[in-house]
């Protein structure tokens, strides 16, 4: 049974609603707009980046957002390889790729990571994130 359960888990298809919700951040974060990655976020979103302090709250994370597109012309790739729904939260796991371009002029920074995105289903249906979690497969590299 385990055998069955692991092996439908590993060829489940993906959730509609939360893809597009993935899709939807993923175009955000590569449009480099702030208000746009903003309008993504759940009222009580927290941020946990690698090598950095938690990121609470609509306020901190906008200067948060907008301080790293103040520094950098960024494009992600996010690949959902599994994503999971119970109740009003939704779960994403996945791998992302970047390129942060320092806007000042230097070297294109280079990022593997993985990562998890928790969606927390709103009133009117839609999905936004809850929480953001990442890490590094490997220390970034230019």
């Amino acid at each position: 049974m385990i055998k069955k359960t692991i092996k439908k888990s590993a060829t489940a298809k993906l959730d509609p609603e939360l893809l597009r919700a993935h899709k939807a951040y993923e175009a955000a974060i590569n449009s480099n707009d702030t208000d746009r990655v903003m309008a993504m976020y759940d009222k009580d979103a927290e941020i946990l980046q690698p090598d950095g302090p938690l990121v609470t709250g609509r306020k901190d994370i906008r200067k948060w957002v907008a301080g790293y597109f103040k520094e950098y012309k960024t494009h992600w790739k996010k690949v959902p390889l599994k994503n999971f729904v119970f109740g009003d939260l939704g779960f994403d796991e996945g791998i992302d790729t970047a390129v942060d371009i320092p806007r000042k002029g230097g070297k294109p920074i280079h990022w593997n990571c993985k990562g998890i995105l928790v969606y927390k289903r709103q009133k009117n249906g839609a999905w936004l994130i809850f929480r953001d979690i990442w890490n590094n497969n490997q220390p970034p590299s230019s």
